[in-house]
């Protein structure tokens, strides 16, 4: 009678076998797909499956600590370690841009169909990210505040051509280039005094214009449409020297009653924002003619509003919505927006991607 253990052996090399052919076959089965029918075949979860084959992370929970886990599958974590460490060597790219190291890598989030997402960094896999699309390169920044936990959407950000934005740098003052983070400084300042005088938030931003995304090359303040429609600024865009509208109101103004409802004042805010893009779009003509001021497709956005909560917030974004060309923009998205700004100045000023 045969042992049990040589015949325990022989399954086990048995199985060997037949896994590396198996392996062997879907190697060959990826190298002959196409990129566009790749994703079809990992979209049942593949990929999930044959990591969670070679070490499913549920069954950590049967041992007294990780590194008990960890240690009882050793080849196993290995294995992941190895894979893990191959796809940040070779798929993370490295460059070189004015003498800088950097590298390009892929992100897992990709929002659309004929260009990628990528990172860009110091560091592989990391960075900031960038938009390679029509064959041009756009750089990200945050145009909301992006707390701890939110999930990333490209609603989130707003991607800036690198060669407008490296234009862009040599518009701005000299002075202001050596304290990038002045305009953030003088708004939390502003905010945390209760500040209640629109002009002063006002006079920050025509003072900034360049905090504002980098894709503003001029916001000119109480530019007179007409005796009745007067916005608070204008911004003049870089990259094709039509305007969009900006309407400002201070943050310690309420957009909320008690009752949870949005109070008169936001109602009077927002109907006067719906008015001057109303007003543009019936008066296009009449404004590039008469006022040299063109309006191509224009936005506005509303700035209002501070530490709203969650709730209030998905309100706010529910009405949004029901206009695609008004965007309330809260003083913590402003924040966010200047910071992220002046992030990517202070990258760009020296170096510029090499995607």
């Amino acid at each position: 009678m045969a042992d049990n253990g040589a015949i325990i052996g022989e399954d086990i090399h048995g199985k060997v076998q037949r896994g590396r052919e198996i392996v062997s076959e879907l190697s060959a089965i990826l190298k002959e797909l196409p990129d566009s029918s790749i994703g079809e075949l990992f979209a049942a979860g593949l990929g999930d499956d044959l990591l969670k084959a070679i070490l499913d992370p549920s069954t950590v929970k049967d041992y007294p600590r990780y590194a008990e886990f960890f240690f009882q599958n050793k080849a196993r974590s290995t294995i992941l370690a190895g894979i893990r460490h191959a796809i940040t060597i070779n798929y993370s790219l490295k460059g070189n841009k004015d003498g800088k190291e950097r590298f390009v890598s892929p992100d897992i989030h990709q929002w659309f169909e004929d260009g990628i997402i990528l990172l860009e960094g110091k560091e592989r896999f990391t960075g900031f990210i960038t938009l390679y699309r029509n064959k041009e390169l756009k750089v990200a920044i945050a145009n909301r505040d992006i707390k701890k936990g939110d999930e990333l959407g490209p609603e989130s950000l707003k991607f800036i051509k690198i060669e407008e934005a490296n234009e862009y740098v040599k518009t701005i003052k000299p002075e202001q280039i050596s304290d990038l983070d002045r305009p953030v400084r003088e708004l939390k300042n502003l905010i945390s005094e209760d500040e209640g005088d629109e002009s002063k938030y006002q006079e920050l931003l025509e003072n900034y214009p360049w905090a504002f995304g980098a894709e503003y090359r001029k916001i000119q303040r109480h530019e007179y449409l007409d005796d009745e429609n007067i916005p608070d600024f204008t911004g003049v865009r870089v990259r094709d020297g039509a305007r969009d509208i900006f309407e400002l109101k201070p943050p310690t103004m309420k957009i909320f009653a008690k009752n949870g409802n949005f109070t008169s004042e936001f109602h009077k805010a927002w109907d006067q924002a719906e008015r001057y893009l109303d007003f543009v779009h019936r008066n296009e003509d009449y404004l590039r003619k008469e006022k040299g001021r063109i309006f191509d497709n224009p936005k506005c956005y509303l700035i209002l509003g501070w530490n709203l909560s969650e709730e209030e917030l998905k309100k706010v974004r529910i009405k949004e919505r029901r206009n695609p060309t008004l965007t309330l923009i809260t003083y913590n998205d402003l924040i966010a927006f200047m910071e992220s700004t002046i992030s990517l100045l202070q990258r760009i000023i020296p170096q510029t991607p090499v995607s």
